[in-house]
């Protein structure tokens, strides 16, 4: 039985991997009468991510969060969001947040398998300065999510230097603020995010880089519980038409440690992000 339990699990999840694939391939076989913007990475934002006055742009998150300290753990995060230019500054949009979760413990009867509806999120996005046109771009970024349960708020100050033709940097400082309503009252959190990407052209539709991801948390905004430091390549394709980006990210340094130098009670062990984006 617990086998039949373990091969259902596993079913699942290449049965998402399958879902996935369809969905860029999907992308690349209807779109060809459409133009897109490109993003160059998955964890860090540029500062010209802003629509044209009157554009419209769907874009299909699959993030995998792989790998805790003891058992196996996999969890899938779908987020479908469509943004629409309000300016040629500035951009709104709506998500659309889906989770799903596997835990085995190795026997434990608690394990579990649980498919869940994660709220809305409304982002706004206003870029101050274009990196076309000043040595630095800066884009002010805002985020709110409701799930019925938890409230969060996140903020962003996003930085772009492109350094030649084919090279660009970017990095984020991303602060969050999370209210989790209970029965006994309401549990607060603050976060503390900084991301850097550094990507090079090989090509006009191609460009590949690396990515780095630090995660902090302080409950009740007090002292910092556990951080954890991410780091990885990155591909990016696009046509003009439509774009798609993939990003591995394996845990390089984590504390307070679990394992190995890493923090995996808070955090996983490998997290792998796709994107793929489409403009009308």
């Amino acid at each position: 039985m617990f086998n039949l339990i373990k091969k259902k699990k596993y079913t699942k999840n290449l049965v998402n991997l399958i879902w996935m694939v369809m969905l860029g391939v999907s992308a690349m076989i209807f779109t060809n009468s459409v133009s897109a913007d490109e993003r160059l990475f998955t964890y860090s934002y540029e500062a010209d991510a802003v629509l044209p006055k009157g554009g419209w742009e769907f874009e299909q998150w699959v993030t995998l969060k792989e790998g805790k300290d003891e058992g196996k753990f996999h969890r899938w995060e779908f987020r479908e969001e469509m943004e629409y230019g309000l300016t040629d500054r500035l951009t709104t949009a709506v998500y659309l947040n889906f989770r799903d979760t596997a835990v085995d413990m190795e026997g434990d009867a608690n394990d579990s398998e649980a498919f869940e509806f994660k709220g809305v999120s409304s982002e706004w996005k206003y870029m101050l300065l274009s990196p076309h046109v000043y040595p630095i771009g800066v884009l002010l970024y805002l985020e709110v999510g409701y799930d019925g349960e938890e409230l969060e708020l996140e903020e962003k100050l996003i930085l772009e230097r492109i350094l030649t033709e084919r090279w660009t940097l970017v990095g984020n400082i991303i602060g969050e603020e999370e209210w989790e309503y209970e029965d006994e009252g309401t549990a607060t959190e603050g976060v503390l995010a900084l991301t850097a990407g550094l990507s090079y052209k090989l090509n006009d539709n191609w460009a590949v880089g690396l990515e780095l991801v630090n995660h902090r948390e302080y409950p009740e905004y007090e002292e910092e519980e556990h951080s954890a430091y991410f780091l990885g390549p990155n591909i990016h394709y696009g046509n003009g038409k439509w774009w798609t980006t993939l990003t591995v990210l394996p845990q390089i340094y984590g504390e307070p440690e679990t394992e190995d130098n890493l923090q995996l009670e808070e955090h996983e062990r490998l997290e792998v992000r796709w994107l793929t984006g489409i403009n009308f």
